[in-house]
């Protein structure tokens, strides 16, 4: 069965958030200390999507605390989704977003909302398949985009890690960008060289997308909205 692209990148979960998946997969709301008061909203819409892009530790705790609660709802991720949305709409008015990039932006980032959710509450995780390059792409997405943090907390810019996160965002973002049925076409293949000749799918990292100019912008957003001061 086909899924929509939307449904798909839900599905996977491919994003910048596999650091709570392999740091807090296991522990309990004390785990996490309290988190102070929400700052004041930056002005920039840019400033007010790097704040969603850093809110994932809140994320995972709100999803712990909802997770004991009857009939819980990822809450407060629905309101993260909504205020990134919100923040891309005057960048694609502007013209500093194209429609296509923005979607793409948004799509990862309703990836990463999703994934932390789930890896937070105490529901079934991820069914196994043969062929998922989700937990890689998202594993290397995420170490680069702590990088990026590190590199803006730091005020001072490495080109190094900077050029280093770039690539590795364009070769995620560039799966990002391909449909459900793509998806579904790669898998297929894989799984059937796999039963042919009886070796392993090559790993995420091995695999060679094509990056797309779409990809490409959205990848540099990324890195640029990440290392912003």
């Amino acid at each position: 069965m086909s899924l929509s692209r939307r449904s798909f990148m839900k599905m996977v979960g491919i994003s910048v958030s596999s650091l709570f998946l392999m740091q807090c997969r296991l522990l309990s709301p004390t785990c996490y200390a309290p988190m102070p008061p929400s700052p004041t909203p930056p002005a920039s819409a840019r400033g007010r999507l790097r704040i969603c892009w850093t809110r994932f530790d809140e994320l995972a705790q709100a999803a712990i605390e909802e997770s004991s609660k009857e009939g819980y709802d990822n809450v407060f991720g629905k309101q993260l989704l909504d205020e990134h949305l919100a923040n891309l709409e005057p960048l694609i008015s502007s013209g500093e977003l194209t429609k296509a990039v923005a979607d793409l932006v948004q799509e990862a980032y309703e990836a990463a909302v999703f994934h932390v959710w789930r890896s937070n509450v105490p529901i079934t995780c991820y069914e196994p398949v043969m062929v998922d390059y989700a937990p890689a792409s998202a594993n290397v997405l995420v170490k680069q985009a702590e990088a990026l943090e590190q590199v803006a907390d730091a005020g001072e810019i490495d080109p190094t890690t900077v050029e280093r996160a770039r690539a590795a965002l364009e070769h995620d973002m560039a799966f990002y960008a391909l449909s459900s049925e793509e998806v579904d076409r790669l898998y297929e293949r894989l799984i059937a060289e796999w039963q042919s000749q009886q070796q392993a799918p090559p790993t995420f990292e091995d695999m060679k997308f094509e990056i797309t100019p779409d990809a490409q912008a959205a990848a540099r957003f990324i890195v640029e909205l990440l290392i912003a001061p």
